[in-house]
């Protein structure tokens, strides 16, 4: 393909992926306005798309982005539709995505279909697993949404652990590591990018990286032995994306980083020693393990210096005022345009696999023929049935 001219504005803020306010991409709804302004300075999507061009938003029910199918399917459009119609620059369409693992983490309402939890799917076998991922990626690519912040990679040893639990597959790496490569074949199968996580493995905690620090206490030969087994199967099996857990692993990184701005972690280990060339993405930046040791300006900064590509979900307000500091680490040689290229040519390539620039557009008259389907139903209703 060819590489869309962008300034290095327009560059830094694709290297984003925002979450916005509203059902509509011209929502004039007032809260979600309000909510929109305080973020970003603007009034919805489309004013945000138009104003910085960022790479990707995310949905959530609470951002109420997420009523019915047709309604997230025209959402998914006027977004696009906003990138498409730039007259800045080349035109790029967003990566769109959002959490849809099954079980407890599921973001779509009904009558978008819902499955159990990863570990409920592995008592069913890998082509349960596989079949799940794929009806998953059908109904959420039908609404436009392209990536899939799944499947769980973590090997879940600690049965005290507060925030991964059944939404891993198994405390048993091989358990772990087939279901993995199954779900990854059965998202790509769907037409969607999934992006396995929490590199390097949050796994063995009793901590929560939403509201506190979490610190894996692994020799690195333990790290070799439980938690780097799925991850090396899921880049095996030419996963597209790997998202950072907010994870300090002193045996990893000395310097007790979060494994997203972690160089050792991200740079010598992920893409060095396991070769994995793909979209690397940050956890969400707005939670609290990511909020420790820099300030919300300076950590996607942070990240990209440590090799990350995809920043996801800085804390409200702070979008406009990390722009502006990573310029100024470009402008003051802290970091070179030619890493944050890397990372364009990366995100690019994704979008190029996954045909949005050919057509980003869904057809709203015909998601209902998908997304909760007869046929999507009967699976769910026989996998349900099988696991209890």
């Amino acid at each position: 393909m060819r590489v869309p001219t962008m300034t290095l504005d327009e560059k830094i803020a694709q290297l984003f992926v925002l979450r916005v306010h509203g059902a509509s991409a011209d929502t004039s709804d007032q809260e979600a306005v309000q909510l929109n302004q305080a973020a970003y300075g603007v009034d919805n999507a489309e004013r945000l798309v138009s104003e910085y061009q960022p790479g990707g938003v995310i949905y959530f029910r609470n951002a109420g982005n997420i009523r019915n199918p047709a309604q997230i399917a025209e959402l998914s459009n006027g977004i696009q539709n906003a990138a498409l119609n730039r007259s800045t620059s080349d035109p790029i369409p967003l990566l769109i995505g959002a959490d849809q693992e099954g079980g407890k983490v599921a973001r779509l309402s009904p009558p978008a279909t819902w499955l159990p939890s990863a570990r409920a799917l592995a008592t069913l076998g890998t082509e349960a697993a596989e079949e799940g991922a794929t009806l998953f990626a059908r109904e959420m690519h039908a609404m436009g949404i392209v990536q899939d912040y799944a499947p769980v990679a973590d090997v879940n040893i600690n049965p005290e652990n507060p925030v991964i639990g059944d939404r891993a597959f198994s405390s048993k790496p091989d358990t772990v590591c087939e279901f993995v490569r199954a779900q990854i074949r059965g998202f790509q199968h769907g037409g969607v990018a999934a992006a396995v996580k929490h590199f390097p493995g949050h796994g063995d905690t009793t901590a929560d990286t939403h509201t506190s620090q979490a610190v894996i206490t692994h020799s690195r030969s333990q790290w070799r032995e439980f938690d780097l087994p799925p991850f090396q199967a899921a880049i095996k099996a030419d996963v597209d994306v790997v998202m950072t857990g907010h994870l300090i692993f002193p045996a990893l990184d000395p310097s007790e980083s979060i494994a997203t701005t972690s160089y050792p972690i991200i740079t010598d280990i992920l893409r060095r020693e396991l070769e994995f060339d793909g979209v690397v993405i940050t956890d969400g930046l707005e939670m609290a393990a990511a909020r420790v040791t820099y300030s919300d300006e300076e950590t996607p900064l942070r990240a990209l210096q440590a090799g990350a590509d995809q920043l996801l979900l800085p804390p409200a307000g702070s979008f406009p005022a990390a722009l502006k500091t990573i310029r100024r680490a470009v402008e003051d040689g802290d970091l070179s345009e030619d890493r944050i290229d890397q990372s364009i040519e990366r995100i690019l390539r994704l979008k190029q696999r996954y045909g949005l620039f050919d057509n980003p557009i869904s057809d709203v008259g015909q998601v209902g023929q998908t997304v909760g389907s007869r046929h999507h139903l009967e699976t769910a209703r026989r996998l349900a049935n099988s696991v209890a």
